[in-house]
């Protein structure tokens, strides 16, 4: 009997308080319906890396030392903390940021009303910020701040979970943009083999090449430069060849200054001989026989020899004072006249080409001396070439032993066995849904709140309510006075 009545009482109850559960469940299915409406979608990219034991060397237990080689397991959970935190470096953070740029604004354009709304409310918040930022409120910040904010965000979204009893970490990220949320994942997970290989491989073999490499290409091109630059100053391309072209250029010369010198000489002569004859025979009008080959001389002395003929002509006919003889002795003179200007006309040009001749070899005479200093010099400079090409074949030589000790190197890297330890299962694909907000799984998990919320409130509010409303109250709180009810009149 008391238990039916208490169920009787508590159905009542709820009766009565049915505008109030109501409302509840409305008003909190209603909030997570336009919630969830308004929510901005968010994607979740995933991958997958599966990390392998690795054995290391024993090198601490006596025993292994004396037996030999031994190998040492590492906990498995410990390595996958290990990696895990890898993952979360800094370094493998920087790298993704600075590759994505995720240090600059990103848009993500909405669709549909619950976009536009959205966006109508970044644009708000938006505006808010600018004038904070320009009333001094909240500065701008500067590239290296935004650079160390994309990490700290990064770092904070960046989910990384190991799988349950397996040797597998989950890298998860989300965002409202999905393509994004891939590249982000995928990039991680590359940088994060960089890292793990830049910390696991011994790299201490392969650095000593690399450096060694970079100090002998330092040096090969300081005396290749120093090279270029005795080869550009002193014109020496090869000594062979350039001592050759100098002896060849060398015997040109002497044989022009040879030429020259005969042609000075017989000039010379020439024009010795006739100031002589004309010193020592005055009346002589050509010097030189070969004189006669100039056409206007030779011209000159046929008119002489035709007036001549014609004033002993003339003397045969007429006295020596006759008009005749005078005119034809007048012309002979005029004629003589022109005979001695001609050849000093001739011998002018011949003291002309005389001191042209001079000039000439003047010129070789200096052309030789200075090739001849240059091929004094070039034993010198040649010494200086052929060290600096020793030294550079020998560089050379020394650079082609390293990089082949820097490939092995690599090669020997490559080989071994610690590369095997992470592996990437699974690259994110871009996701085609949205993971958050779920509609359905919202609204359901919101009837469910909902009513338990307006439940509670209605048996809160009921147990807090100490008015007489059923005749069970009678009995119950007057039990000991004894009092009955006689009657009840129900509600309408």
């Amino acid at each position: 009997m008391k238990a039916q009545t208490t169920g009787r009482i508590l159905l009542y109850s709820l009766c009565r308080r049915a505008d109030l559960i109501i409302f509840i469940n409305v008003v909190i299915l209603g909030t997570i319906l336009v919630g969830s409406w308004l929510w901005p979608p968010v994607y979740q990219a995933s991958s997958s890396v599966a990390i392998l034991g690795r054995n290391y060397p024993d090198l601490l237990t006596t025993t292994q030392r004396a037996a030999g080689a031994g190998n040492l397991m590492i906990n498995p959970k410990e390595e996958l903390n290990t990696e895990m935190e890898i993952i979360r470096s800094r370094p493998v953070l920087e790298r993704v940021v600075k590759e994505l740029k995720l240090d600059q604004p990103h848009k993500v354009v909405d669709e549909g009303v619950a976009g536009t709304i959205r966006d109508g409310l970044r644009a708000v918040m938006k505006g808010i910020k600018a004038v904070s930022s320009q009333i001094g409120l909240s500065p701008a910040q500067t590239k290296e701040q935004a650079f160390e904010a994309a990490v700290s965000a990064l770092h904070t979204d960046l989910i990384v979970d190991p799988a349950s009893d397996s040797q597998i970490i989950f890298i998860r990220y989300r965002s409202r943009d999905p393509v994004l949320a891939s590249k982000i994942v995928n990039k991680v997970a590359e940088e994060y083999q960089h890292q793990h290989l830049a910390i696991n491989i011994n790299r201490a073999e392969s650095s000593f090449y690399a450096e060694q490499i970079a100090g002998v290409e330092k040096d090969l091109k300081n005396l290749q430069g120093q090279l270029m630059s005795l080869k550009q100053g002193s014109g020496i391309v090869s000594y062979s060849e350039q001592s050759k072209a100098l002896l060849k250029k060398m015997e040109t010369y002497d044989n022009g200054l040879t030429n020259v010198q005969k042609e000075i000489i017989r000039i010379r002569s020439k024009v010795d001989k006739i100031q002589n004859l004309r010193k020592s025979r005055p009346n002589l009008l050509i010097p030189l026989p070969e004189m006669t080959q100039d056409p206007q001389l030779a011209d000159l002395e046929n008119k002489l020899v035709n007036l001549q003929f014609a004033l002993k002509t003339i003397l045969q006919r007429y006295t020596p004072d006759s008009r005749q003889a005078q005119t034809a002795r007048e012309q002979i003179a005029q004629l003589r006249h022109q005979i001695r200007g001609q050849v000093d006309i001739l011998q002018e040009r011949e003291l002309a080409k005389l001191r042209e001749l001079q000039a000439e070899e003047q010129a070789i005479g200096q052309t030789m001396k200075g090739l001849k200093e240059e091929l004094a010099q070039l034993p010198t400079t040649e010494m200086g070439l052929s060290n600096l090409e020793r030294e550079i074949d020998t560089k050379q030589g020394i650079m082609s032993i390293l990089m082949k000790k820097y490939q092995d190197s690599l090669l020997a890297k490559s080989a071994d066995t610690r590369l095997e330890n992470a592996k990437i299962l699974s690259l994110a694909a871009v996701p085609l849904r949205p993971y958050f907000p779920k509609p359905l799984l919202n609204l359901g998990l919101g009837l469910v709140l909902s009513l338990v919320i307006s439940i509670s409130t209605a048996f809160f509010l009921e147990y807090w309510d100490d008015s007489l409303k059923y005749p069970e109250d009678v009995d119950r709180y007057f039990e000991g006075e004894k009092l009955k009810v006689l009657a009840s009149i129900p509600e309408l």
